[in-house]
């Protein structure tokens, strides 16, 4: 091939007159714009108020009834005009045009997401959040709520599907925990920037992988049943098993610590990020095996808990547990009130909460090693 000799050119690129803006951050898809921040509470206060004078005259036809003039003012409220402020000026919308609100929002910040679901009684419901795109993992984040319709379905709260690129996908929601986050911070450190990096790293690097729609029945029978241990179980091994634990070990931080005790109480979390600390690579690489084991170990648990036999129904016969709560998804609050007291449910569901914190001992809290 003969002697060559290699040159390289060095791009270099003219720094803009003002410096480099701080919101250039490949990590969160802020590099598209270096426009100046909007306000973002001022400027959808015209479209938030509207929001919520639909959503009480609707809950009030829900509650009281009403006539065709009833009816007529809904209508009025979802064609009125709204003037909203973004970084080009004031763009004119409405909540009969979908489109036309959708571009407003996008003007005012381009993580701004608006939904709306039609309810069995035909009437709409919205939802209005700031997301924060996660190209690393699975599910992209919702960092703050800014209006959430009564009766809007959320079934997980962990959990919500918007409409991303043409499809609809599963969010992470951490918006219900940003109040606590900013509490916990105080201070100088509450501010938006701070929330919203701390629940960034949160969701990268734990509920990524903590959280997934696919625990969704056990943390809904875990919650309406008063299953605490179980919850936590759940979440410390979804973690352990799709987290990229040595990653993980070096982005702890004090603050991360923290969150799992003031403002999101997983004991089990935090107990299983102190002990990545003190382990080396070979015991972080042999903890997917233990998770594993033990993850088959509390779903047979959890199948012994739903086998349990129950009185249910109008004929009050002895049905298995699963069936009533797959029948019943949607209501497992009112199942719940019903059959904690039983105590067949009481006797199966202590002995899934045994097996439940053996599960976490062993995973976080240095127990034996998992058969």
């Amino acid at each position: 091939m003969g002697n060559r000799t290699t040159t390289t050119d060095t791009l270099t690129l003219p720094k803009p007159a003002g410096g480099w803006s701080s919101t250039f951050d490949y990590g969160t898809g802020d590099w598209w714009s270096r426009r100046p921040e909007v306000d973002r509470r001022k400027a959808l206060a015209p479209v938030l108020n509207q929001l919520q004078r639909l959503d009480a005259q609707r809950l009030r036809l829900e509650r009281e009834g009403g006539t065709v003039k009833d009816l007529a003012v809904l209508t009025r409220i979802l064609s009125e005009p709204l003037r909203v402020e973004g970084h080009y000026g004031p763009a004119t919308c409405s909540l009969r045009d979908p489109r036309a609100l959708r571009t407003a929002l996008l003007d005012v910040d381009y993580d701004l997401h608006h939904d709306v679901r039609q309810l069995p009684d035909l009437l709409p419901v919205y939802y209005v959040s700031r997301t924060r795109r996660d190209y690393w993992g699975e599910y992209s984040l919702v960092v703050e709520d800014f209006h959430l319709s009564p009766g809007y379905p959320l079934q997980d709260e962990r959990f919500v599907r918007l409409m991303d690129v043409g499809h609809e996908v599963y969010f992470l929601r951490l918006a219900h925990l940003r109040d606590a986050a900013r509490a916990m911070l105080g201070g100088a450190g509450s501010g938006d920037g701070a929330v919203d990096a701390l629940l960034y790293d949160l969701g990268r690097h734990v509920f990524q992988a903590a959280w997934h729609e696919d625990q969704r029945l056990g943390i809904l029978v875990a919650d309406h049943f008063r299953l605490t241990a179980f919850r936590q179980a759940i979440e410390l091994l979804y973690l352990c098993l799709s987290g990229e634990l040595c990653e993980l070990r070096h982005a702890i931080t004090p603050d991360m610590l923290r969150f799992f005790v003031e403002a999101y109480e997983q004991p089990a979390i935090r107990r299983f990020l102190e002990r990545l600390h003190d382990l080396d690579g070979a015991m972080i690489t042999d903890l997917p095996r233990q998770g594993r084991v033990l993850y088959k170990r509390l779903g047979h648990a959890f199948s012994r808990c739903l086998g349990t036999e129950v009185l249910w129904g109008f004929g009050r016969r002895m049905i298995p547990l699963w069936k009533v709560v797959y029948g019943n998804l949607t209501r497992l609050e009112a199942v719940g009130r019903q059959l904690r007291a039983d105590p067949r449910v009481i006797t199966a569901c202590g002995r899934l909460e045994k097996e439940a914190e053996a599960v976490i001992d062993e995973l976080a809290g240095g127990g034996t090693s998992a058969r």
